[in-house]
C-alpha cells in the first residue's frame, strides 16, 4: 500500500492524531541522511516500544513503522530530485539509503519510474505519479513502443531471411560448433518420468541425481548445478533460455526415462541455454541391473563432457566409473529413500530412514545411505524439532563414523561431523580448527554450513558474506546461500541491503520451508513485521510441521496485537514442548519471548534451562540481537563461558 505524506496528516480526528505523526516526521527529517536511523531509533525517539508504535501505525494508517520511514524518505527524495541538480546516488545518501541499488528499487516500486527519470518528466506527469496516476506516462510509453516497432521491423525481416534463407543451414552448423565450447557449465534438469507410473518417480529423480553427482567429479567443467537446485524446475513452464539464465549456466541436459519389463531407457538432449540450439542427443537402453545402470550413467557423463569439450582425467574417470553398490535392490531402496528425503517433512524423513536402513541391510558397504540418513538426523534434531537432540546426534555420529571407516577421505562425512560437533556438542576448539582450514585452503564449496552459519554465530559476518557470494556464483538457484548473504548483511549493519536481498528472494521461494522459516525470523529482526507475518502464514498454510520457532513467532505477534488468549495459547504450546523434552529449542524461544517483554529474570531462568538441555539454539548466544541488553549481566557472562565461546578467544559482543 502506497501512502502519501499528506494522507498521514488527514488522521487528525483519529486516536493516533496529528501530534504523533508530526513527531515521527520531525524525527525522521532530523535524521534524514542517517542510514542507521530505523525502527528502533524512531520508537525510542518518541518514547514508545517498537511493538506499540507498529500497532498504532498499522491500526490507523495501515502501514508498518519501517514502511512509514521508507515512504517519507522516498517522498523527500522526489522533492530533492525535482528541485536540485543532483544524481540518483547522491539523493539516495541524502535521504538515508546506504545502497543506491536498493533506493532505485524502492523508488521505482513506489512511483513507477526510476530516480534518473524524474528530470525527464513534466510537472504534470510527476504530480500524476505522486497522486497515484500514470496515464500520461503510459500513453507516452505506448508511443515509444510503436516507434521502436517501426524501427525494428526491417531488422526483423533481415533476421527472418538470415534464419530461413539459403545460408541458414551453414550458419546454424557453424554456430553449433562454436557454441559447444561456450562456457563449461551445465544444469541437468529432472528427467521426465514416462514410465506411466507415478510410483516410479524415484527412479527418474535418482537417475538425474546420479548423473549430476558424476559430472561434479570433472574439474574441467566449471559448474554443475546440484540436484536440490534443479528439482524446483521439475514441472516448470519456463523456457530453456529462462532456466539457463536463472541457474547461471551455458548448457542444459534434459530428457525422459521409460521402463518396459526389465529394460530401462533414457532419451537425452544437450541444449545451449542462451541460444536454444540443440547440441547433442542420444538414447540409452540397459537392463534394470545395478551394474548396467551405473555403466549407463558413466556413458552419459562421458558423452556430455565430450560435447562440452571438457577433458576427463584418469583419476576422475575412476571416480565416475565407481560402482556404489552391486546390489540392485539396495540401490532401489536408496533411490526411494532419497526421493522421500527431498520432500523435507517429518513424515518423509521417517520414510526415508526406513528405506536407507533397508539399503544398508542388503549392502553394509554402501556409503550414501549412511550419509543421507546422518543428514536427516542432524537436521531433524535441530530447529526442525523432529527428534530428540542428543539421540539424533548420537545416531548421526555413529553413521558418519561408519562412513569414515569405509572411506576415510569422505569429505561429506567430515563436514557433517563438524556441523554436529558445533550444534550438539558446542565443541568450539575442534570446529574452529576446521573453519580455519577452510579459510586457509579456500574449500568453501566443501563446507557451506561451517563457512556460513558458524561464521555468523561466532561474529564473522564479513567472512560469511564473502563465502555466500562464492557459493552464489557457483549455484545461484540454491536458496541456502543468498539467504545467508541477507543474514550476513544484517549482522554487518546493512539492514537495507538485507531487505533488498530478501525482497528479491521472496517471489522465488514462496514454497520453500527453509526460506520461509528463516526469512520470517530475519524480517522480524529487521522490523518488517508485516513481511514476517506473511512468511509465517505461508509456512502454516503449506506445511504440517510446527516446531518451536513457529510457536515463538506466533507468540510475539499475538503479544503485539494485545491478544491475551492467543498469547496464552502459544506460550502453552512452548511449555508443552519443553515438558515433552522436545527438540527445536523450546526453552530458548521462551527465553526470547520474555526478553521482548524486558522480563530479564524469566529470560535468564529459561536461558539456563536451555543450557541445561544443551539446546541447539544456544549456539546463537553470542549474536542473538534480542539478548543485546543482557550482555553485561554477570549471568550472561557465566553462560557465555560455559557454552564455550571464550575457549577460542571470542570476547563478548560489545
Amino acid at each position: 500500500m502506497s501512502t502519501d505524506l499528506n494522507s498521514y496528516k488527514d488522521f487528525q480526528e483519529k486516536p493516533l492524531g496529528s501530534t504523533l505523526v508530526d513527531k515521527l516526521t520531525y524525527e525522521i527529517e532530523s535524521n534524514l541522511n542517517n542510514d542507521q536511523f530505523g525502527v528502533d531509533s524512531l520508537a525510542q525517539a518518541v518514547g514508545m516500544s517498537r511493538s506499540s508504535l507498529h500497532r498504532k501505525l498499522k491500526r490507523h494508517l495501515g502501514v508498518s513503522t519501517s514502511q512509514f520511514i521508507r515512504e517519507y524518505r522516498l517522498k523527500r527524495a522526489m522533492e530533492i530530485l525535482r528541485s536540485e541538480e543532483i544524481t540518483a546516488s547522491e539523493s539516495a545518501y541524502r535521504v538515508g539509503f546506504s545502497s543506491p541499488t536498493y533506493f532505485n528499487t524502492c523508488f521505482h516500486k513506489f512511483y513507477g519510474i526510476t530516480p534518473g527519470e524524474v528530470k525527464s518528466k513534466s510537472s504534470n506527469e510527476i504530480e500524476n505519479l505522486i497522486h497515484g496516476q500514470g496515464t500520461t506516462i503510459a500513453k507516452s510509453n505506448t508511443k515509444k513502443r510503436l516507434l521502436w516497432a517501426l524501427i525494428l521491423l526491417p531488422v526483423f525481416v533481415l533476421a527472418i531471411f538470415y534464419l530461413f534463407g539459403p545460408e541458414a543451414k551453414e550458419n546454424q552448423e557453424s554456430k553449433k560448433t562454436a557454441i559447444t565450447i561456450d562456457g563449461k557449465s551445465i544444469a541437468v534438469l529432472p528427467l521426465k518420468n514416462w514410465t506411466g507410473s507415478t510410483d516410479l518417480e524415484y527412479i527418474s529423480d535418482g537417475m538425474t541425481d546420479a548423473v549430476i553427482s558424476r559430472l561434479t567429479k570433472i574439474n574441467a567443467i566449471d559448474k554443475v548445478v546440484p540436484f536440490t537446485s534443479v528439482l524446483p524446475y521439475k514441472r516448470s513452464e519456463m523456457s530453456i533460455k529462462e532456466i539457463a539464465k536463472e541457474l547461471g549456466v551455458a548448457n542444459l541436459l534434459q530428457g525422459n526415462l521409460q521402463i518396459s519389463g526389465n529394460q530401462i531407457k533414457i532419451n537425452l538432449q544437450l541444449v545451449h541455454g542462451r541460444s536454444n540450439v540443440h547440441l547433442w542427443s542420444e538414447e540409452y537402453t540397459r537392463e534394470w541391473k545395478s551394474d548396467e545402470i551405473f555403466k549407463m550413467q558413466t556413458e552419459v557423463v562421458e558423452a556430455v563432457a565430450k560435447n562440452m569439450k571438457a577433458t576427463i582425467l584418469e583419476n576422475e574417470m575412476a571416480a565416475i566409473q565407481k560402482i556404489p553398490t552391486k546390489n540392485k535392490q539396495a540401490y532401489s531402496y536408496y533411490l526411494q529413500g532419497d526421493f522421500q528425503r527431498n520432500k523435507a517433512s517429518e513424515l518423509s524423513y521417517s520414510n526415508a530412514i526406513s528405506f536407507y536402513e533397508k539399503a544398508i541391510a542388503l549392502d553394509s558397504s554402501f556409503v550414501q545411505p549412511y550419509l543421507d540418513m546422518a543428514n536427516i538426523y542432524n537436521l531433524g534434531g535441530g530447529v526442525w524439532g523432529s527428534y530428540n537432540e542428543q539421540i539424533a546426534w548420537g545416531e548421526a555420529k555413529k553413521l558418519l563414523e561408519k562412513v569414515l571407516e569405509i572411506e576415510p577421505e569422505n569429505q561429506q562425512a567430515e563436514e557433517e561431523l563438524h556441523t554436529g560437533e558445533f550444534f550438539y556438542n558446542w565443541n568450539f576448539n575442534l570446529v574452529e580448527g576446521y573453519y580455519q582450514n577452510i579459510l586457509e585452503n579456500s574449500i568453501y564449496d566443501k563446507s557451506p554450513v561451517i563457512s556460513l552459519d558458524y561464521a555468523i554465530k561466532t561474529g564473522r559476518p564479513k567472512e560469511a558474506l564473502k563465502a555466500s557470494e562464492y557459493f552464489i556464483l557457483n549455484d545461484p538457484s540454491n536458496v541456502f546461500f543468498p539467504f545467508f548473504r541477507a543474514e550476513a548483511q544484517f549482522f554487518l549493519g546493512s539492514s537495507q541491503e538485507a531487505m533488498e536481498t530478501l525482497y528479491n528472494l521472496d517471489p522465488l521461494y514462496s514454497d520453500n520451508w527453509f526460506y520461509l522459516r528463516e526469512s520470517a525470523k530475519l524480517y522480524y529482526y529487521l522490523g518488517e513485521y508485516e513481511k514476517s507475518e506473511i512468511q509465517l502464514e505461508r509456512i502454516l498454510s503449506q506445511f504440517p510441521d510446527y516446531p518451536p520457532i513457529l510457536m515463538w513467532l506466533n507468540l510475539v505477534y499475538a503479544q503485539m496485537d494485545d491478544s491475551q488468549n492467543e498469547v496464552n495459547k502459544h506460550l502453552e504450546e512452548l511449555f508443552t514442548k519443553y515438558n515433552e523434552v522436545s527438540s527445536g529449542s523450546p526453552a530458548w524461544f521462551i527465553a526470547l519471548y520474555y526478553c521482548t517483554l524486558n522480563d530479564y529474570e524469566r529470560t535468564f531462568e529459561w536461558l539456563n534451562k536451555s543450557y541445561e538441555r544443551h539446546e541447539v539454539e544456544m549456539t546463537w548466544l553470542r549474536e542473538e540481537p534480542l539478548l543485546a541488553p543482557l550482555r553485561n549481566d554477570p549471568r550472561y557472562v557465566d553462560l557465555y563461558e560455559k557454552v564455550g565461546f571464550s575457549s577460542i578467544g571470542l570476547p563478548i559482543k560489545s
